[in-house]
């Protein structure tokens, strides 16, 4: 079997059950790698440890077992490594963190690539503690990147926490009223919360700083 054979399994038939059997017997690692990926991000964590576990790749076992409740294993392999990985580092961060505890200084870019992420797989996964205890963080966070506060309210958006997303988009304007995205978001908001006229204010207002920019003008029309 080739590996344009097995994409179609994984991502036209979703036959994860097939793709894994191929890849445990005559498929590459990248091909594992991908399809552990996939489970991953399908929260099929159960699954996807094992083939994470097959090609080494402790950090994201790790995670495995953290989004499957289970802390105590997730920070024994985290910890047990002595690479500068990114997401490795930022692993250890987490740890900390969502139990209230400051292990590790996060970079601008680990928060930037890693925290929204985390953020919503906690509160998708109604680990409801662990995301409180992370967004309880966020003014430390701010204070090495300032976008945390958008990512947040956009966290909290799409999970249906309105009021508190506003709560950060306002903040998020202090640092960065500038930023086209947050005027978009601040919009959505305000029609989740059957505020039209706030919405359209918003939206103009994303469009004075970026006349061109798309999601808005769209967002507009379809408001309008």
């Amino acid at each position: 079997m080739n590996r344009f054979e097995l994409l179609k399994i994984i991502f036209e038939k979703k036959d994860y059950t097939l793709a894994e059997k191929l890849c445990m017997t005559n498929v590459n690692n990248d091909s594992i790698r991908m399809l552990a990926k996939v489970l991953f991000f399908n929260k099929k964590y159960e699954r996807a440890e094992i083939l994470f576990k097959k090609l080494h790749m402790f950090t994201e076992y790790g995670y495995c077992r953290l989004y499957q409740r289970d802390k105590k294993t997730a920070d024994k392999v985290w910890f047990a490594q002595k690479d500068e990985s990114p997401l490795l580092l930022w692993a250890k961060a987490l740890s900390g963190y969502i139990e209230k505890e400051q292990r590790r200084e996060p970079t601008f870019f680990q928060i930037r690539n890693f925290y929204e992420t985390d953020l919503d797989t906690l509160l998708s996964l109604r680990m409801n503690r662990y995301a409180e205890n992370l967004i309880s963080s966020i003014q430390y966070f701010a204070d090495i990147n300032p976008e945390v506060y958008k990512f947040t309210a956009r966290v909290l958006y799409n999970h249906g926490y309105y009021t508190l997303a506003e709560k950060f988009i306002n903040t998020a304007k202090d640092y960065f009223y500038e930023d086209t995205e947050l005027h978009v978001i601040d919009a959505e908001v305000r029609m989740a919360l059957n505020e039209k006229s706030a919405a359209i204010k918003s939206l103009q207002n994303a469009l004075d700083i970026s006349p061109a920019y798309y999601p808005a003008k769209k967002l507009l029309a379809n408001i309008k």
